[in-house]
């Protein structure tokens, strides 16, 4: 009996259903499909954004094919809550994104470059981690403004990349940081937002960001940080793949 089992088994794995479902399930997608999860995305933040510009940019010197449908929409000190703002306040202080050599907001920045998905990355400079009210605030206004302006458009939000253990002893930030990043992901369920954790991949044995890893020793990644954080976008492409919400051009 166990062994007539056996057969009927072995006879189902090789039907055509099966085969495939075993296929989407277990295998790798190249890396240069994963990157066209990516083609019409903007990366929208701050100077970790910009520094994962410099670093895609200097891959590209080499390799046109790098992640070639991304554009990158940064500047120091960006934070969340002008990510929010849906104009442009002449003579504040608040650092707004540049698009066609002029201020603009994220929004005004969506209706021209019309992306498929926006990446955000923002709150250290808001240290946001302590002011959850002032978050939930935020993320409700960027995703009605979304709405408004650039209907269609799936926001997607970076968890806050972890500082080194030199920042965290200062008011044990990053545990500050963790429960934010906890609270982001539900929060991005309940207002159907996507949410990417590129900050488990960048801890080291006592969850922060190894100096290793860092440019300043502080809250920036050198060029194995941001190659690390390549990966994990290639991982997060994989996912959407497997869990049937994306399908590359190649395989349509």
């Amino acid at each position: 009996m166990k062994k007539w089992l056996s057969l009927v088994l072995c006879f189902l794995l090789l039907l055509p259903g099966a085969a495939a479902e075993e296929s989407v399930a277990k295998d790798r997608l190249p890396d240069e499909v994963l990157m066209t999860y990516y083609d019409h995305t903007i990366f929208v933040g701050d100077s970790l954004i910009r520094m994962l510009r410099n670093y895609v940019k200097g891959v590209q010197k080499k390799d046109p094919g790098f992640f070639p449908g991304v554009k990158f929409y940064s500047e120091y000190s960006f934070q969340l809550s002008t990510a929010a703002r849906e104009w442009v306040q002449t003579g504040s202080d608040r650092v707004f994104l540049t698009y066609k050599g002029s201020e603009a907001t994220l929004y005004e920045v969506m209706k021209g470059e019309k992306p498929v998905r926006v990446f955000l990355l923002a709150g250290l400079n808001d240290r946001i981690e302590e002011h959850y009210d002032w978050a939930e605030n935020y993320l409700n206004k960027i995703m009605a403004l979304t709405e408004k302006h650039a209907p269609g458009t799936q926001i997607i939000f970076f968890s806050m990349t972890p500082v080194t253990q030199s920042v965290n002893k200062k008011k044990n930030r990053q545990a500050k940081i963790d429960a934010y990043n906890a609270w982001l992901e539900e929060k991005c369920t309940q207002i159907g937002a996507g949410y990417m954790n590129i900050a488990e991949g960048l801890k080291d044995e006592n969850g922060v960001l190894p100096k290793a890893l860092s440019s300043d020793g502080e809250y920036h990644l050198n060029e194995e940080g941001n190659a690390i954080w390549i990966r994990e976008l290639l991982d997060y492409a994989q996912a959407q793949y497997e869990a049937g919400l994306w399908t590359p051009d190649a395989l349509k």
